[in-house]
């Protein structure tokens, strides 16, 4: 019965996460069932490109932080001046909203991105970003790894591993594989990916009303097609359709839910 709903879950989980599997099929491969309002100023394409962009960053947003999570994690409990380094650095980070951290990190490179066009834009704005991100979760990544492995370190089954003199490295390697540290490591993943979604959305909308359609940075994301499209329910434009704006909206909702569901899918490990 547990396999059963396990699966189900899984099958919920693809499901709402389907509009970033989809964006990366070309649009017009939906002409045909394409309804015609959504062929309107090319909005379907840029639906596309938003929610591609959004899965890319994820992806290496994910990849990036989840690497350096582990590490300080790991370098945490191996050591506490090493431990107690991080932590206070991390508290500083964890001080400042996110939204902040990710215009300042825009900084020093938006005049770059002025002058630049293209890919080369487009990439620099990706990678200053996911620095961002990554910078916004790791205090809670990190903080959500280390708890459980210097739990597991100080459990009486590790102190006989000691007495068998084997080191302390050795030892938290053995438990960074285990059931529980898999599972937390599965869930500071959807944590990553959740904060980094919002900050995502968060960050493109206050570009896009903050520049408009002449955005720098140009950060291509969900949240700035919603703002580009707010106006018709906001009263202030005459052209459009709020489904533009409730499109996104509803895709972000989803996909939420789906990395919410894997945050709170807590196991119970002995």
């Amino acid at each position: 019965m547990k396999k059963r709903f396990n699966v189900l879950k899984f099958i919920l989980v693809f499901i709402l996460i389907l509009p970033l599997l989809i964006s990366w099929i070309p649009s017009h491969c939906f002409e045909k069932i394409t309804p015609e309002i959504l062929k309107e100023g090319n909005y379907i394409d840029l639906l596309f490109a938003s929610f591609k962009e959004l899965s890319l960053t994820l992806i290496t947003t994910l990849i990036f932080a989840m690497l350096i999570s582990i590490l300080l994690g790991y370098l945490s409990v191996l050591s506490m001046k090493v431990g107690r380094f991080f932590s206070n650095i991390m508290n500083g980070i964890e001080s400042v909203p996110s939204i902040l951290i990710a215009l300042f990190c825009y900084a020093p490179v938006s005049g770059v991105l002025a002058r630049s066009k293209g890919n080369a834009s487009e990439w620099v704005s990706l990678m200053v970003f996911v620095l961002a991100a990554t910078a916004t979760t790791l205090p809670e990544a990190v903080r959500s790894i280390t708890i459980p492995l210097s739990d597991l370190y100080n459990r009486k089954y590790s102190v006989s591993f000691r007495s068998y003199g084997f080191p302390k490295r050795r030892i938290l390697s053995v438990l960074m594989k285990t059931d529980l540290m898999l599972d937390t490591i599965k869930r500071v993943a959807a944590g990553i990916l959740l904060k980094t979604l919002v900050l995502d959305t968060s960050f493109g909308f206050v570009i896009q009303v903050g520049f408009g359609t002449y955005g720098t940075p140009a950060h291509l994301s969900p949240g700035a097609l919603i703002a580009a499209n707010r106006g018709i329910l906001l009263g202030f434009a005459t052209e459009g359709n709020p489904l533009f704006f409730w499109l996104p909206s509803l895709f972000l909702i989803t996909i939420s839910v789906a990395f919410l569901i894997i945050l709170n899918d807590n196991k119970e490990v002995a």
